[in-house]
C-alpha cells in the first residue's frame, strides 16, 4: 500500500480492500447524501494498515433535521442496513439529540456496526471542520485530522489506543503539523506523552 499526503487529501493506492473497508464505504456514501461526516477513532489506524480488529466504526455527523434524518434512516433500510438501538426513526433521532450514539449494521448481523453520533465537544467539532479526504481505489471517506486523532488516542489511554497513536505518528510524522499535535495534546492533557 502506498500513502500520498497532499494538503487536506490523502491517497491510498494498492490497498487491499477488506469487508470492514467495504462496510465503511457503504455507510459513508449514505451519510454524505444527507450530512457532513467524519470517521474517528480506531478505524483510522486500521485504514492505514494497522493490523487489528474492531467491532464498530465511529462516525461524527453534523446536525440535521428530523425530516432529513428520516430520509437517511430510510436510505439505510433500503440499502440492506438496520438500526440496533431502535426501529423508530423519531426515537433514534431523539437519541442523537440527547448526545447518544445510534448504531447501524448490515441486516442480520451485529458486527461490524457504525456508531453514529452528533458532536459532543470541541474535539468532535474540530474533527468535522478540519476533516481530511482519503481517496482509496476511486472511493473516498473523510477522517479526522491526523494531529487530533493521535492526541485523542493518547487521551483515551488504553493500550490499543496508545498503539494506534504511535502507529499513526510513525506513518505521518513527516507530514503532520507538530505544533497542532502539541496544541491538541495540551488541550487533552496529554502533552507530557512523547512519541
Amino acid at each position: 500500500m502506498e500513502i500520498v499526503f497532499s494538503g487536506r487529501r490523502i491517497s491510498l493506492t494498492n490497498k487491499k480492500i477488506n469487508r470492514l473497508d467495504e462496510f465503511v464505504f457503504e455507510v459513508s456514501k449514505i451519510l454524505e447524501r444527507y450530512t457532513d461526516y467524519v470517521v474517528v477513532s480506531g478505524y483510522v489506524s486500521i485504514l492505514f494498515g494497522r493490523s487489528r480488529g474492531t467491532e464498530d466504526v465511529d462516525f461524527i455527523i453534523s446536525s440535521l433535521s428530523l425530516e432529513t434524518f428520516e430520509r437517511l434512516y430510510n436510505d439505510f433500510l433500503e440499502n440492506g442496513f438496520e438500526f440496533i438501538n431502535a426501529d423508530d426513526p423519531k426515537e433514534l433521532f431523539e437519541m442523537l439529540i440527547e448526545k447518544q450514539a445510534v448504531r447501524v449494521c448490515k441486516r442480520g448481523t451485529i458486527f461490524p456496526n457504525a456508531e453514529i453520533k452528533l458532536p459532543k465537544d470541541k474535539f468532535h467539532l474540530e474533527a468535522l471542520e478540519g476533516k481530511l479526504e482519503v481517496m482509496i481505489n476511486g472511493g473516498k471517506i473523510f477522517i479526522s485530522p491526523i494531529e487530533l486523532q493521535i492526541a485523542y488516542k493518547l487521551y483515551l489511554g488504553g493500550e490499543r489506543d496508545i498503539e494506534d497513536a504511535v502507529f499513526l505518528y510513525e506513518i505521518f510524522k513527516d507530514h503532520i503539523d507538530h505544533e497542532k499535535l502539541q496544541y491538541w495534546k495540551s488541550q487533552l492533557g496529554v502533552e507530557e506523552f512523547e512519541l
